[in-house]
């Protein structure tokens, strides 16, 4: 009920964001934007829809991001983001855990190409992911706190308001041939949607 209230209150975001974009006096348009983004991590290449649905199910992150610049741009992110895990113990049966996590992006982004209608970026960045809570956690086992890695990619804005970006995450220890292995669909990818406000 509560992911349904959130895309719901998403959906009237989008619809708004060309009305509220009317509205801006084009002389007093700076090179400042931010707004909501909802994503989660694809396990695995898809379009169906049940599956996406599944794997949304199992991992999600809502957060807002706020965005520096025109062509080359700054864009720091903040994500309260839940994924859940199960495990055993002993001969019992397998436990389900959910946990929350606060996820950092920080991506420097270059606008590749800008057609008006449709545009173009790639980005790389830090990102910094804090432990907050579980749900049932796991008897003598202490979670990692934090964690952190690269994440780049690319996405593309439609209208001028709706951004979509896809990238992959390389832990920061990695070595460049290891991060260059991982660059397949048996990690998963970040794919998130959000809204452009000025």
């Amino acid at each position: 009920m509560k992911k349904n209230l959130i895309l719901v209150l998403f959906a009237l975001l989008l619809i708004s964001g060309p009305v509220s974009s009317q509205n801006d006096d084009s002389k007093s348009k700076r090179n400042f934007w931010f707004g909501p983004k909802i994503g989660l991590d694809l396990a695995t290449p898809t379009i169906d829809q049940n599956s996406i649905k599944t794997q949304f199910d199992s991992n999600s992150q809502y957060g807002i991001f706020f965005q520096f610049g025109k062509v080359l741009y700054l864009q720091p992110e903040f994500y309260y983001a839940t994924h859940k895990e199960s495990y055993t113990s002993g001969s019992a049966a397998a436990v389900e855990t959910k946990v929350n996590t606060l996820k950092v992006p920080v991506m420097v982004g270059l606008r590749l190409l800008n057609l008006g209608i449709i545009s173009a970026h790639v980005m790389a960045g830090p990102q910094g992911s804090f432990f907050l809570n579980e749900s049932n956690p796991l008897p003598h086992f202490t979670r990692q706190t934090s964690n952190f890695d690269l994440q780049f990619g690319g996405g593309v804005d439609v209208l001028g308001f709706v951004t979509l970006d896809v990238r992959y995450s390389s832990n920061l220890s990695n070595s460049v041939e290891t991060t260059i292995q991982q660059l397949n669909w048996k990690n998963a990818v970040n794919v998130t949607l959000g809204i452009k406000f000025r």
